[in-house]
C-alpha cells in the first residue's frame, strides 16, 4: 500500500499538521491583535474620561465666571447709581434746613416733596432713625446722652438724615444715642 500524496507531494497527515500549525499561528495572531485592540480601547476610554473631566471643569469655570462677572457688573452699576444719587443729598439737606427756618414757605415744601418723589422713583429711601434702636450699619452716633427714661441704645435725635438705595447705604444717619 502506497501512501497517498497530494499535488505538493505531502501526505494527508502532514497536510493536517501543517493546517493545524497555520490555524494555531492564526489564532495566536488573533489573540495578540485582540489584546492590542483591548489595550487601545482602554487607552481611548481613559483619554475620553480625562477629556470629559476637563470639559466638565471648563464648563463649571465658565459658569462661575459668567455669574461672577454678572454680579460684579451689578455691583458696579449700583455703586455708580449710588454715587450719582449722593450728589443730590446736599440739596436735600439744604431744603431741610430751609424748611426749619421758614416752616410756612410753601415753595420750599413743594421742592422737598418733588425731591422726595424723585428719590422714591430712583429707589432711594430715608433711613428712619428717631425712636429706633441704634444700628451701626445705618447710623453714625455723633453724640451720647444718659437718660433713664429711654431704652438703652435708642436714637433720640437725628442731626443729618441717612439714605439708602435698596440695601446699600448711601449715607449713614448722624444721630444722638441714649446710653
Amino acid at each position: 500500500m502506497a501512501k497517498e500524496k497530494n499535488e505538493n507531494n505531502e501526505t494527508p497527515a502532514e497536510t493536517v499538521k501543517e493546517s493545524e500549525k497555520e490555524l494555531r499561528d492564526a489564532l495566536e495572531a488573533l489573540k495578540n491583535e485582540y489584546a492590542a485592540l483591548g489595550k487601545t480601547l482602554e487607552d481611548t476610554k481613559a483619554e475620553l474620561s480625562t477629556r470629559n473631566d476637563s470639559y466638565v471643569r471648563i464648563t463649571a469655570e465658565y459658569e462661575n465666571y459668567r455669574k461672577r462677572t454678572a454680579a460684579e457688573k451689578a455691583a458696579i452699576y449700583a455703586d455708580a447709581y449710588a454715587g450719582a444719587a449722593e450728589l443730590f443729598l446736599p440739596m436735600a439737606d439744604a431744603l431741610d434746613r430751609a424748611a426749619e427756618l421758614a416752616p410756612e414757605d410753601k415753595g420750599i415744601d413743594a421742592l422737598r416733596k418733588q425731591l422726595t418723589d424723585i428719590f422714591g422713583r430712583l429707589g432711594i429711601t430715608e433711613i428712619e432713625s428717631d425712636g429706633k434702636p441704634f444700628d451701626p450699619t445705618l447710623h453714625n452716633a455723633i453724640m451720647h446722652e444718659d437718660d433713664e427714661s429711654q431704652p438703652e441704645s435708642t436714637v433720640v435725635q437725628t442731626f443729618q438724615r441717612g439714605y439708602r438705595l435698596g440695601d446699600k447705604v448711601i449715607r449713614h444717619a448722624m444721630v444722638k444715642v441714649v446710653n
